[in-house]
Protein backbone atom coordinates (compact mmCIF):
# COMPACT_ATOMS: atom_id res chain seq x y z
CA UNK A 1 0.00 0.00 0.00
CA UNK A 2 1.19 3.63 -0.78
CA UNK A 3 1.95 5.79 1.79
CA UNK A 4 3.52 9.19 1.51
CA UNK A 5 6.98 9.71 3.50
CA UNK A 6 7.62 11.30 6.63
CA UNK A 7 9.54 14.00 4.86
CA UNK A 8 6.54 14.51 1.94
CA UNK A 9 3.56 14.48 5.06
CA UNK A 10 5.85 17.42 6.79
CA UNK A 11 6.03 19.27 3.05
CA UNK A 12 2.11 18.20 2.87
CA UNK A 13 1.66 20.02 6.14
CA UNK A 14 3.61 23.13 5.93
CA UNK A 15 2.26 23.83 2.11
CA UNK A 16 -1.35 23.61 4.18
CA UNK A 17 -0.41 26.40 7.08
CA UNK A 18 0.96 28.45 4.42
CA UNK A 19 -2.23 28.57 2.48
CA UNK A 20 -3.98 29.21 5.79
CA UNK A 21 -1.99 31.99 7.14
CA UNK A 22 -1.21 33.59 3.57
CA UNK A 23 -4.53 33.08 1.42
CA UNK A 24 -6.46 35.85 3.05
CA UNK A 25 -10.66 35.70 1.61
CA UNK A 26 -10.78 38.79 0.87
CA UNK A 27 -7.76 39.57 -0.64
CA UNK A 28 -7.53 37.11 -3.19
CA UNK A 29 -11.40 38.13 -4.22
CA UNK A 30 -9.64 41.59 -4.74
CA UNK A 31 -6.92 40.20 -6.26
CA UNK A 32 -9.44 38.08 -9.06
CA UNK A 33 -11.62 41.17 -9.53
CA UNK A 34 -8.63 42.86 -10.67
CA UNK A 35 -6.92 40.21 -12.32
CA UNK A 36 -3.27 41.19 -10.21
CA UNK A 37 -0.98 38.46 -9.72
CA UNK A 38 -0.33 38.04 -6.00
CA UNK A 39 3.50 38.84 -5.88
CA UNK A 40 4.12 39.54 -2.50
CA UNK A 41 2.58 35.83 -1.63
CA UNK A 42 4.29 34.12 -4.58
CA UNK A 43 7.70 35.89 -3.29
CA UNK A 44 6.94 34.38 0.32
CA UNK A 45 6.12 30.84 -1.16
CA UNK A 46 9.90 31.35 -3.08
CA UNK A 47 11.07 32.08 0.25
CA UNK A 48 10.13 29.06 2.13
CA UNK A 49 10.75 26.64 -1.44
CA UNK A 50 7.05 25.88 -2.35
CA UNK A 51 8.60 27.16 -5.62
CA UNK A 52 10.47 25.04 -8.03
CA UNK A 53 11.00 22.53 -5.24
CA UNK A 54 11.09 19.42 -8.01
CA UNK A 55 14.04 21.44 -9.96
CA UNK A 56 17.73 20.41 -9.37
CA UNK A 57 19.66 21.57 -6.27
CA UNK A 58 22.30 22.82 -8.87
CA UNK A 59 19.76 25.26 -9.89
CA UNK A 60 18.65 26.52 -6.49
CA UNK A 61 15.50 23.94 -6.02
CA UNK A 62 14.39 21.63 -3.69
CA UNK A 63 15.85 18.68 -5.89
CA UNK A 64 12.92 16.71 -5.04
CA UNK A 65 10.58 15.13 -7.66
CA UNK A 66 7.30 15.77 -9.44
CA UNK A 67 4.68 14.23 -5.99
CA UNK A 68 6.53 16.59 -4.01
CA UNK A 69 5.29 19.34 -6.23
CA UNK A 70 1.87 18.16 -6.35
CA UNK A 71 1.35 17.61 -2.63
CA UNK A 72 1.80 21.74 -2.38
CA UNK A 73 -0.19 22.29 -5.72
CA UNK A 74 -2.89 20.09 -4.05
CA UNK A 75 -2.66 22.03 -0.56
CA UNK A 76 -3.03 25.50 -2.26
CA UNK A 77 -5.99 24.66 -4.57
CA UNK A 78 -7.69 22.78 -1.60
CA UNK A 79 -7.54 26.24 0.28
CA UNK A 80 -8.34 28.72 -2.88
CA UNK A 81 -8.01 27.18 -6.56
CA UNK A 82 -7.59 30.66 -8.19
CA UNK A 83 -4.73 31.29 -6.02
CA UNK A 84 -2.81 28.00 -5.75
CA UNK A 85 -2.83 28.12 -9.42
CA UNK A 86 -1.30 31.49 -10.08
CA UNK A 87 1.55 30.02 -7.48
CA UNK A 88 1.91 26.48 -9.15
CA UNK A 89 1.93 27.77 -12.57
CA UNK A 90 4.49 30.58 -11.93
CA UNK A 91 7.23 28.51 -14.11
CA UNK A 92 4.89 27.11 -16.56
CA UNK A 93 7.07 26.09 -19.54
CA UNK A 94 10.62 25.78 -16.81
CA UNK A 95 9.94 21.61 -16.83
CA UNK A 96 10.79 21.81 -20.50
CA UNK A 97 13.78 23.30 -19.96
CA UNK A 98 14.76 21.42 -16.75
CA UNK A 99 14.41 18.60 -18.62
CA UNK A 100 15.87 18.51 -22.06
CA UNK A 101 17.87 22.17 -21.60
CA UNK A 102 21.68 22.44 -21.85
CA UNK A 103 23.20 23.79 -18.31
CA UNK A 104 23.89 27.51 -19.56
CA UNK A 105 20.11 27.59 -20.08
CA UNK A 106 18.79 26.06 -16.82
CA UNK A 107 21.68 28.14 -15.05
CA UNK A 108 20.24 31.28 -16.45
CA UNK A 109 16.90 30.81 -16.19
CA UNK A 110 15.97 28.18 -13.55
CA UNK A 111 17.30 30.02 -10.39
CA UNK A 112 15.23 33.21 -11.03
CA UNK A 113 12.14 31.25 -11.30
CA UNK A 114 12.71 29.48 -7.84
CA UNK A 115 14.05 32.42 -6.17
CA UNK A 116 10.26 34.38 -7.16
CA UNK A 117 12.06 36.74 -9.45
CA UNK A 118 10.86 35.52 -12.92
CA UNK A 119 7.48 34.16 -14.25
CA UNK A 120 7.51 31.59 -17.29
CA UNK A 121 4.83 31.44 -20.03
CA UNK A 122 4.52 28.89 -22.37
CA UNK A 123 3.36 29.92 -26.34
CA UNK A 124 2.45 26.96 -28.04
CA UNK A 125 -0.99 27.74 -29.50
CA UNK A 126 -2.34 29.88 -32.54
CA UNK A 127 -5.64 31.01 -33.07
CA UNK A 128 -6.21 29.31 -35.82
CA UNK A 129 -5.36 26.35 -34.79
CA UNK A 130 -5.04 25.35 -30.94
CA UNK A 131 -2.46 22.79 -30.26
CA UNK A 132 -2.81 20.87 -33.56
CA UNK A 133 0.95 20.79 -33.67
CA UNK A 134 1.21 19.77 -37.69
CA UNK A 135 -0.49 23.35 -38.64
CA UNK A 136 1.70 25.55 -36.26
CA UNK A 137 2.99 28.45 -38.76
CA UNK A 138 5.15 31.03 -36.21
CA UNK A 139 8.71 30.60 -37.98
CA UNK A 140 12.20 30.35 -36.79
CA UNK A 141 14.54 30.48 -39.37
CA UNK A 142 18.44 30.37 -39.12
CA UNK A 143 20.38 33.70 -39.41
CA UNK A 144 24.26 32.55 -38.78
CA UNK A 145 24.24 32.10 -34.81
CA UNK A 146 20.57 33.90 -34.80
CA UNK A 147 17.29 32.89 -35.22
CA UNK A 148 14.89 34.99 -36.38
CA UNK A 149 11.12 34.39 -34.85
CA UNK A 150 7.90 35.82 -36.83
CA UNK A 151 4.29 34.74 -35.78
CA UNK A 152 1.46 34.91 -32.89
CA UNK A 153 0.95 33.02 -30.16
CA UNK A 154 -2.63 32.83 -28.27
CA UNK A 155 -3.17 31.70 -24.71
CA UNK A 156 0.15 32.17 -23.32
CA UNK A 157 -0.47 31.79 -19.56
CA UNK A 158 1.89 34.71 -17.36
CA UNK A 159 1.45 36.68 -20.72
CA UNK A 160 2.07 40.08 -19.65
CA UNK A 161 4.42 39.24 -16.52
CA UNK A 162 6.62 36.43 -18.06
CA UNK A 163 10.56 36.73 -17.92
CA UNK A 164 10.84 34.40 -21.03
CA UNK A 165 8.03 32.67 -23.03
CA UNK A 166 8.99 28.54 -24.42
CA UNK A 167 7.88 29.13 -27.59
CA UNK A 168 6.83 26.86 -30.40
CA UNK A 169 7.95 27.03 -33.58
CA UNK A 170 8.44 25.77 -36.87
CA UNK A 171 12.61 25.59 -38.20
CA UNK A 172 12.89 23.24 -40.85
CA UNK A 173 11.78 21.73 -44.33
CA UNK A 174 10.81 18.26 -43.75
CA UNK A 175 7.79 16.85 -45.74
CA UNK A 176 6.54 15.93 -41.87
CA UNK A 177 5.72 18.95 -40.47
CA UNK A 178 6.02 17.31 -36.86
CA UNK A 179 9.55 16.58 -37.65
CA UNK A 180 10.07 20.67 -38.56
CA UNK A 181 9.02 21.85 -35.14
CA UNK A 182 11.68 23.43 -31.94
CA UNK A 183 11.14 24.95 -28.96
CA UNK A 184 13.00 27.93 -28.09
CA UNK A 185 13.49 30.17 -25.39
CA UNK A 186 12.50 33.97 -26.26
CA UNK A 187 13.00 36.61 -23.16
CA UNK A 188 10.09 38.47 -23.00
CA UNK A 189 12.25 41.77 -23.52
CA UNK A 190 13.51 40.86 -27.20
CA UNK A 191 12.43 43.77 -30.11
CA UNK A 192 9.66 43.02 -32.16
CA UNK A 193 7.51 41.46 -29.16
CA UNK A 194 3.91 42.95 -29.22
CA UNK A 195 1.20 41.39 -25.93
CA UNK A 196 -2.18 42.28 -26.38
CA UNK A 197 -4.62 41.48 -23.42
CA UNK A 198 -8.01 39.65 -24.87
CA UNK A 199 -9.43 40.69 -21.66
CA UNK A 200 -11.08 39.41 -18.84
CA UNK A 201 -11.41 35.66 -18.34
CA UNK A 202 -14.41 33.63 -16.45
CA UNK A 203 -12.00 32.58 -14.00
CA UNK A 204 -8.29 32.28 -12.69
CA UNK A 205 -7.58 36.02 -13.65
CA UNK A 206 -4.47 36.55 -11.51
CA UNK A 207 -2.54 34.05 -13.63
CA UNK A 208 -3.19 36.59 -17.07
CA UNK A 209 -3.44 35.32 -20.33
CA UNK A 210 -2.54 37.17 -23.73
CA UNK A 211 -1.70 37.45 -27.24
CA UNK A 212 1.65 37.31 -28.20
CA UNK A 213 3.07 38.36 -31.51
CA UNK A 214 7.02 37.78 -32.86
CA UNK A 215 8.01 40.39 -35.30
CA UNK A 216 11.53 39.81 -36.67
CA UNK A 217 12.60 38.74 -32.79
CA UNK A 218 16.17 37.91 -33.01
CA UNK A 219 17.41 34.83 -30.12
CA UNK A 220 20.67 32.92 -30.27
CA UNK A 221 20.42 29.44 -31.46
CA UNK A 222 21.50 28.51 -28.33
CA UNK A 223 18.28 29.50 -27.01
CA UNK A 224 17.06 26.25 -28.71
CA UNK A 225 15.86 23.59 -25.47
CA UNK A 226 16.29 19.80 -26.07
CA UNK A 227 17.31 19.25 -30.35
CA UNK A 228 15.87 20.91 -33.40
CA UNK A 229 13.00 19.69 -34.85
CA UNK A 230 12.19 17.08 -31.76
CA UNK A 231 9.64 19.33 -29.66
CA UNK A 232 6.96 17.10 -30.89
CA UNK A 233 8.82 14.38 -28.81
CA UNK A 234 9.52 16.85 -25.86
CA UNK A 235 6.57 18.50 -25.99
CA UNK A 236 4.93 14.60 -24.99
CA UNK A 237 7.11 14.37 -21.89
CA UNK A 238 6.57 17.86 -20.87
CA UNK A 239 2.45 17.26 -21.13
CA UNK A 240 3.02 13.99 -19.12
CA UNK A 241 3.90 15.67 -16.54
CA UNK A 242 2.13 18.76 -16.28
CA UNK A 243 -1.02 16.55 -16.70
CA UNK A 244 0.00 15.34 -13.56
CA UNK A 245 0.48 18.88 -11.72
CA UNK A 246 -3.22 19.36 -13.17
CA UNK A 247 -4.85 16.95 -11.59
CA UNK A 248 -2.88 17.51 -8.20
CA UNK A 249 -4.60 21.17 -8.89
CA UNK A 250 -8.21 19.59 -9.72
CA UNK A 251 -7.93 16.93 -6.49
CA UNK A 252 -7.21 20.26 -4.37
CA UNK A 253 -9.94 22.22 -5.85
CA UNK A 254 -12.39 19.58 -5.48
CA UNK A 255 -11.36 18.61 -1.86
CA UNK A 256 -11.94 22.66 -1.32
CA UNK A 257 -15.09 22.39 -2.57
CA UNK A 258 -16.23 19.85 0.00
CA UNK A 259 -14.40 21.23 2.52
CA UNK A 260 -16.95 24.31 2.27
CA UNK A 261 -19.89 22.28 1.69
CA UNK A 262 -19.00 20.25 4.79
CA UNK A 263 -18.96 23.48 7.27
CA UNK A 264 -22.07 25.14 5.56
CA UNK A 265 -23.83 22.00 5.73
CA UNK A 266 -23.18 21.84 9.90
CA UNK A 267 -23.60 25.60 9.92
CA UNK A 268 -27.16 25.27 8.73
Amino acid sequence: MFELTRSQKEIQKAAREFAKGEFDKELTLELEEKGEFPEKIWKKAADLGFIGIQYDEAYEGGGLGILDACLIAEEFCRKDSTMGMALTLAGLGAEAVLRFGENSLKEKFLPGIVRGEMLSGIAFSESNFGLDLSSIETVAAFEDDKLIINGKKTNVLNGEAAGFYLLLCKTGSEENPLKNLTLVIVEADRDGITINNPGEKLGINMTKTAAVTFTDVQVPTSNIVGKEGRAGKHLKAFFNEIKILTAAQTLGTAQGAMDRAIAYSKQR
